[in-house]
């Protein structure tokens, strides 16, 4: 599978500028600044800390993004397996705290879905998504590179939500790409290897044929000089709607494959 999502946790420190409107992001970050002016916060904290020396001097939750903000990589994992493991264990302050660590990744994966839905509606699946990851992580089978794999998790589970609205009607080149690859275009200079690397582990992973792979990638993603859609139908053999019953069929199974991949929330 692809791993696109840079590795840095997306902390906004105290102080620094939140949305603050009537959005679901907007909405989340004043609730976090209610829950770090709220005294009981406090003695949550300090208690983590007590429990968790990788928290040791964190006495607010503002010391908890300043510390994840100031770390390097290997203490940001331990701080955030120290949280994930209070979320994990039932305390919904510690679950809701690497929410807020991970929220703006969480707008930047929405944003490299844009134009399959409204920005709200790509909000809330991303929000939602990155929910049940911080549910479910794999503590002790993953231990290192904690953000890296939260986001990469969340970008699977929005990149299947997404696709399975894929419909048998024909889909065009650039919507196939806002489905199936993890970059904008301005960000993208190896666009081509990204679907391949998905359709590569799909293929690997026993879901689509080789065949199914190759027909997609001729259809979407011609090489250059090569025409695609129908053109490509043709030099497999195809008459265009079958190439495209086809096609659809194997991009669902791949979205399918792809929740699967991600476990349900408990």
């Amino acid at each position: 599978m692809p791993t696109p999502v840079t590795t840095a946790p997306d902390v906004t420190c105290s102080g620094a500028r939140r949305r603050a409107d009537a959005s679901l992001v907007g909405r989340l970050n004043t609730e976090w600044s209610g829950l770090c002016a709220d005294p009981r916060t406090e003695s949550a904290v300090a208690q983590w800390a007590r429990r968790h020396p990788e928290l040791s001097g964190c006495l607010a939750l503002e010391d908890v993004e300043l510390a994840v903000a100031a770390a390097g990589a290997e203490q940001a994992d331990r701080i955030l397996l120290a949280l994930l493991r209070l979320a994990q264990a039932g305390d919904s302050l510690a679950g809701r705290t690497v929410l807020q660590l991970m929220l703006g990744k969480a707008v930047r994966i929405a944003m490299t879905r844009s134009g399959r839905d409204t920005k709200p509606a790509l909000e809330h699946t991303a929000v939602a998504a990155l929910w049940t990851t911080i549910a479910t992580y794999p503590i002790e089978r993953r231990p290192v590179k904690v953000a890296a794999n939260l986001a990469m998790e969340t970008l699977r589970a929005v990149t299947g939500e997404l696709t399975h609205q894929l419909s048998e009607t024909p889909t065009s080149p650039d919507v196939l790409a806002a489905d199936l690859m993890p970059l904008p275009p301005s960000e993208r200079t190896t666009a081509d290897h990204e679907l391949l690397d998905l359709l590569t582990w799909a293929v690997d992973d026993g879901t689509i044929t080789a065949a199914d792979a190759t027909l997609i990638l001729d259809i979407y993603t011609p090489a250059p000089g090569t025409e695609g859609g129908a053109a490509a139908a043709e030099r497999h053999g195809l008459s265009w709607p079958a190439a495209r019953q086809r096609a659809s069929r194997a991009i669902r199974k791949v979205a399918r494959a792809l929740r699967t991949d991600v476990p349900a929330a408990a």
